[in-house]
C-alpha cells in the first residue's frame, strides 16, 4: 500500500468515528420522539430532511447525501416503531 493511499485511508477512518458518533447521537434523539408523534411517518418532515441534506451536500455529491439520509431517516423510523 503506498503511502498516499495508507494516509487517505486513516483520514477516512478518523472522519468514520466522527460520523458513527454523530449517527449515534441523532438516533440517541430521534428514538424518544416517538411518544410526541401520532405517527413514526412524518413525509412533510423527511422531505425537508433530505432537501437541507442535498443542500449541504452541493451538486457533486447531492445524489449520494440524499441516498445517506434516506437510509438515516428509514433507520430512524426503525428506532421510533
Amino acid at each position: 500500500m503506498t503511502d498516499k493511499l495508507a494516509a487517505a485511508r486513516r483520514k477516512i477512518d478518523a472522519l468514520d468515528r466522527r460520523l458513527a458518533a454523530l449517527l449515534a447521537r441523532r438516533f440517541a434523539t430521534a428514538a424518544p420522539l416517538k411518544s410526541l408523534k401520532k405517527k413514526t411517518t412524518d413525509s412533510a418532515r423527511e422531505r425537508i430532511v433530505l432537501a437541507n441534506a442535498r443542500r449541504w451536500a452541493g451538486k457533486k455529491y447531492y445524489a449520494a447525501a440524499a441516498a445517506v439520509f434516506k437510509e438515516i431517516i428509514k433507520q430512524s423510523k426503525k428506532l421510533q416503531a
